[in-house]
């Protein structure tokens, strides 16, 4: 055989392994495309859940009033996105989730301690460890 047959061969095992690879891809095109909607409805939810709760914390009610509230901005903003037939349980998921990260992110700024502001702050710095100004010296370029 020649190169140019090799080459014409390769081209042709080349092709039928891509119309293999797009063949398996169309017949289970629904199903990714199920499973990246789905994702992508479980990010909006997460998101929405997240605004909601904190918003619901600035409103100053008190708890079961703050999740009615929450739960009503998540409802109308999956309606408004044109998001049907959410299941109950995931959207209670998405505001633990949020309400957690946030309990979180609170102890963890509030956690930090306070500087120490009795202990000596200036040392005396040996004279061989301070950086002397060049000033006056000549710089000549090499040329």
């Amino acid at each position: 055989m020649t190169v140019k047959d090799w080459l014409y061969l390769g081209i042709v095992v080349a092709s039928y392994a891509i119309t293999i690879v797009a063949g398996i891809y169309a017949k289970n095109k629904s199903k990714i495309n199920k499973t990246t909607t789905a994702g992508k409805v479980i990010d909006v939810i997460g998101q929405l859940a997240t605004y909601a709760v904190h918003e619901a914390e600035y409103t100053g009610m008190d708890g079961e009033d703050k999740r009615q509230y929450a739960s009503e901005v998540v409802s109308q903003g999956l309606s408004w996105l044109g998001i049907k037939n959410v299941d109950a349980a995931l959207i209670n998921g998405a505001f633990e989730k949020s309400v957690n990260a946030m309990k979180l992110a609170n102890n963890d700024l509030s956690v930090s301690p306070e500087p120490n502001y009795s202990a000596e702050i200036a040392t005396t710095v040996p004279d061989s460890d301070v950086i002397k100004p060049t000033v006056g010296k000549k710089v000549t370029e090499n040329a």
